[in-house]
C-alpha cells in the first residue's frame, strides 16, 4: 500500500526577526505621523495665539483711546454741570510702548443716533453752546508692534437740558383737606385724598392734588393753576382760576359768573383747560362764563351757550402732561419726623414753671443765640403754651418750643410779635420709623388734635411762626400770621375776622432744611430747583472693526 504524506517546509531562523522589524517600522511611522500632527497643531496654535494676542492688544489699545477721549469729555463738564469746555477733538498717543492709539471726536445735533463716525451730518467739532441735544461719536484706532489694527466707534448721547431737583419741602397736607383759610398765600400740595375750597376761599398760589380730585365752592378763587390727579369740579357760581386747569380725569364748570384765565395780555397757559377725560362747561344761572385759553380733552368737549371760549377746542387730544410729575411733587411734601432728638443745636431750658411773662422776657432779652424751651418733663396733663400780655414783643432770638409726644399741645397767642425771628411750636412725633417706605406723622396722645388760638388783637405777623403737629390742629385764628402750618390735618382750624395765612420760607439747621412755599418758579421760596445742565450719557452703542 502506498501512503501519501504532506510536510511543511521548515521555517528559516530569520523569519521571526523580520516580522518584528516590520512591526517596529510600522509603529515608528505611526508615531512620526502623530508627532508631526501634534507639532503642526502646536505650531498653528502658537501662531494663532500670537495673532490673537496681537489683535487683542490692538483692541485694548483702541479701547484705551476711547476711554481717554470719554474722560476728556466728562472732565469738561463742571462739578455743578452748569458749564462745559472742550479743547481738542483728536489726539495721537506718544507712549514709548509699541501699543499706540489715536482718536477723533465727532459731533452731530441729530436726534437720531449715528451708526459710525462716517455718517452724514457728523463734524469733528465740539457742540455749539446753543445746542441742547445731540450725539458724540468717538472713533478710536489701536495698533501693536506686529502691525495688528483695531477700530471702534462709540456713540454717546449729549444733553444740555433742564434738570429738576428737590431743593426743599412744602407743608404736608393729606387725607381729604378742606380749606377754611379765607386768604392763603403759597402753593398748596395735597398728598392724598380730595381738596375742597370753602365758600369765598382764596388761594394765592398753585394748587396740586397728587392723588385725588378738586372741588371748588361758591366764589372760590385760585390765583394760580390747578393740577389734579383725578377730576376738577367747579359746579358752583363765581369760581375763578387765573392760571391753567390740568386734570388726568374730567373737568366740569358751570357758567354763572365763573372766569378761567385772564383777559389778554396774559401769561402763556392762562385759562387753558386740559383733561385726560371729558370737559363739560354747563349753563347755570343768569350770567355767562368765560374761558380765556384753549380747551383740550382726550374725551368729549361740551360748551354750553352761556360760555365764551377765546381759544381753540380740541378733542381726542393726548392726556395732559404733568412736568414735574405729580409723584415728584408729592415727594417734596414728604413728612419730616421731628422731635427733641432732632439736631436743634441748642441747650434745652425747662419751661415747666415759667409764667408767660418770664417766657416773653426770655424771647426778647439776653443773648441772641437760639434757645429751646422744654416742656417734656412737665407734670401737667397737657402742654399749655401761652404768650400773652404786652401789646408788642420785639423778639431777639429764634426759639423752638419742645412739647412731648404723649400730651396734647394747646397754643395761645395774644400779643404782638416783631423782630422777624422764628418761633417753632413743636409737638414731637411719636415714631420716626418709616411707614410703607416713607416717613409719616405719628400722634402719641391718643389722636387728640392740638389746639390753636390766635386772638384778634394779636399782631403776630412780625415773626415767622411754625406750628408742627403729627396730631392735627383745631381752633380759631382771628389774626393774620406768617410762617408754616405743618400738620397732617388742618381741616378744623377756622380763620375769622379777615385773618389770612401767608406761607414763609423757614429753616433750622440742622433739624430741617428749607421749608418753602412754591413748587415751581424762580423765587427763593421754590422748592423744586430747575437749572440748565450739561450731561454725557453712558455709551449707547459701539461698532467694532
Amino acid at each position: 500500500m502506498i501512503r501519501s504524506s504532506s510536510r511543511r517546509a521548515p521555517h528559516s531562523p530569520n523569519d521571526a526577526g523580520a516580522v518584528l522589524v516590520a512591526v517596529v517600522v510600522v509603529v515608528m511611522l505611526l508615531g512620526f505621523l502623530v508627532a508631526s500632527t501634534i507639532a503642526a497643531s502646536v505650531v498653528f496654535t502658537v501662531q494663532a495665539n500670537t495673532a490673537n494676542r496681537s489683535s487683542t492688544q490692538a483692541f485694548i489699545s483702541a479701547e484705551s483711546g476711547r476711554d481717554t477721549a470719554y474722560a476728556l469729555l466728562t472732565a469738561g463738564v463742571s462739578a455743578d454741570r452748569k458749564s462745559f469746555t472742550c479743547d481738542t477733538t483728536s489726539w495721537n498717543s506718544t507712549n514709548a510702548s509699541p501699543v499706540q492709539f489715536q482718536y477723533s471726536i465727532y459731533w452731530t445735533p441729530s436726534d437720531v443716533a449715528p451708526s459710525s463716525h462716517e455718517d452724514s451730518g457728523l463734524s469733528q467739532t465740539c457742540p455749539p453752546v446753543s445746542e441742547k441735544l445731540g450725539y458724540f461719536v468717538i472713533n478710536s484706532i489701536g495698533t501693536d508692534a506686529q502691525g495688528a489694527r483695531a477700530e471702534i466707534d462709540s456713540i454717546y448721547r449729549w444733553e444740555h437740558a433742564e434738570k429738576m431737583y428737590a431743593g426743599g419741602v412744602l407743608a404736608y397736607f393729606a387725607g381729604g383737606v378742606t380749606s377754611t383759610v379765607s386768604n392763603y398765600t403759597g402753593d398748596l400740595v395735597v398728598r392724598s385724598g380730595d381738596y375742597t375750597c370753602a365758600n369765598e376761599g382764596t388761594i394765592n398760589g398753585d394748587l396740586y392734588v397728587t392723588n385725588g380730585s378738586v372741588n371748588l365752592s361758591r366764589d372760590c378763587t385760585v390765583n394760580g393753576s390747578i393740577w389734579a390727579h383725578e377730576n376738577v369740579n367747579g359746579a358752583s357760581q363765581l369760581v375763578k382760576v387765573t392760571g391753567e386747569v390740568r386734570a388726568a380725569g374730567n373737568i366740569t364748570f358751570t357758567s354763572n359768573g365763573s372766569v378761567l384765565g385772564k383777559a389778554p395780555p396774559t401769561p402763556v397757559g392762562s385759562g387753558n383747560l386740559l383733561a385726560g377725560g371729558s370737559i363739560d362747561l354747563t349753563n347755570t344761572g343768569a350770567t355767562d362764563g368765560r374761558v380765556y385759553g384753549n380747551v383740550s380733552a382726550t374725551g368729549s368737549i361740551n360748551v354750553g351757550s352761556k360760555w365764551v371760549v377765546s381759544g381753540s377746542q380740541t378733542t381726542a387730544a393726548p392726556s395732559p402732561v404733568f412736568d414735574p410729575t405729580l409723584a415728584f411733587i408729592k415727594s417734596v411734601t414728604s413728612w419730616i419726623d421731628l422731635d427733641e432728638t432732632s439736631s436743634w443745636n441748642v441747650a434745652p431750658v425747662s419751661a415747666c414753671t415759667k409764667t408767660s411773662a418770664e417766657i416773653i422776657s426770655l424771647l426778647s432779652t439776653g443773648p441772641t443765640t437760639p434757645i429751646a424751651l422744654d416742656y417734656r418733663g412737665c407734670s401737667s396733663v397737657s402742654t399749655d403754651i401761652t404768650l400773652t400780655g404786652p401789646s408788642s414783643v420785639a423778639l431777639n432770638k429764634d426759639v423752638v418750643f419742645l412739647a412731648p409726644a404723649g400730651k396734647r399741645m394747646n397754643l395761645t397767642l395774644n400779643t404782638g410779635l416783631t423782630g422777624g425771628k422764628q418761633l417753632v411750636f413743636l409737638h414731637a412725633d411719636a415714631n420716626r420709623a418709616l411707614t410703607d417706605g416713607e416717613t409719616s406723622p405719628t400722634c402719641g396722645n391718643g389722636s387728640q388734635k392740638d389746639t390753636i388760638d390766635i386772638a384778634s388783637g394779636a399782631n403776630v405777623s412780625g415773626a415767622k411762626i411754625m406750628i408742627y403737629t403729627p396730631c392735627g390742629l383745631t381752633g380759631n385764628v382771628r389774626a393774620s400770621f406768617t410762617g408754616q402750618l405743618y400738620s397732617n390735618d388742618t381741616g378744623s382750624v377756622m380763620f375769622g375776622n379777615g385773618a389770612s395765612y401767608t406761607c414763609a420760607t423757614m429753616s433750622w439747621p440742622d433739624a430741617f432744611k428749607k421749608l418753602g412755599c412754591k413748587v415751581r418758579g424762580e423765587s427763593d421760596d421754590a422748592v423744586i430747583v430747575t437749572q440748565m445742565e450739561y450731561s454725557l450719557s453712558d455709551r449707547t452703542r459701539q461698532v467694532e472693526r
